[in-house]
């Protein structure tokens, strides 16, 4: 049993040998941009895959064992570079980890007020709003919503309110 693991590292094809390693590798990334996106899953199927293939291979439970068992004390060390990294490294500088939020402090703020100028501008339905539809002023396509009745397209509106990113509009008589 103990020339099996040795034997391991020896004798293993650079076709398994690359896949463990980019495992590792991605997972590394992913502990400084955490997102279990593409780093996270790409890693952990190539260390699957990598000793799923060396297993297959080799057709040794001990050489198997082994592998997962070195790779489970290498993910356990990637955890804990993470977790010192979320609080002293460079993830604690993110804004996900200082407002424990992926959006911005100041989003609501910036967007608050983002369509109080069209109060009291005309525009035109450029399709029928039921109650809610679209509508253009200078070229600019927005979407709205009227107080409950139905307009026709391309009648003449007016806003009349903004709250947040509903625009209320009505119909103005020519």
């Amino acid at each position: 049993m103990g020339q099996e693991i040795a034997e391991i590292f020896t004798s293993m094809p650079w076709y398994i040998i690359l896949p463990l390693c980019l495992g590792v590798l991605f997972l590394f990334i992913e502990c400084f941009i955490p997102d279990f996106g593409f780093f996270g899953i790409t890693g952990l199927v190539c260390l699957v895959g990598g000793i799923i293939a060396n297993a297959v291979l080799t057709k040794s439970i001990a050489q198997t064992l082994f592998l997962i068992a070195l790779f489970i004390v290498v993910l356990f060390i990637l955890f804990l570079i993470f977790i010192r990294s979320a609080k002293y490294g460079l993830i604690s500088k993110t804004p996900f980890v200082e407002t424990k939020t992926a959006v911005p402090i100041d989003y609501a703020d910036k967007n608050k007020n983002k369509y109080k100028d069209l109060i009291g501008q005309r525009g035109v339905a450029i399709t029928p709003f039921t109650p809610s539809g679209k509508f253009m002023i200078d070229d600019q396509v927005y979407d709205g919503i009227t107080r409950g009745e139905a307009l026709d397209k391309d009648c003449v509106i007016k806003v009349i309110d903004v709250e947040g990113n509903k625009i209320e509009i009505e119909k103005v008589e020519v």
